[in-house]
């Protein structure tokens, strides 16, 4: 996540509740590949790296509210 460290402030609230105690979630796109041979996966190999959609969702801890950032509040 960037720009933010342990005990910053950041401006940001639930929509519904206004509380301030909330999880944020940054989306990241990845693949993984899976061989297979003879209908049998043979390997299987994750991803070595991932792109940032730029997609940040929040998650109220007092309403559990789920919503979508308009705007980074991570960013500085």
């Amino acid at each position: 996540m960037p720009s933010k460290n342990i005990g910053e402030r950041i401006d940001a609230r639930c929509t519904r509740c206004g509380a301030r105690n909330m999880q944020i979630t940054e989306e990241f796109i990845g693949s993984g590949h899976y061989e297979v041979q003879a209908g049998k996966v043979s390997a299987v190999a994750s991803a070595d790296s991932f792109i940032a959609t730029g997609r940040l969702f929040g998650r109220c801890r007092q309403c559990s509210h789920d919503w979508v950032f308009r705007k980074n509040p991570l960013a500085s």
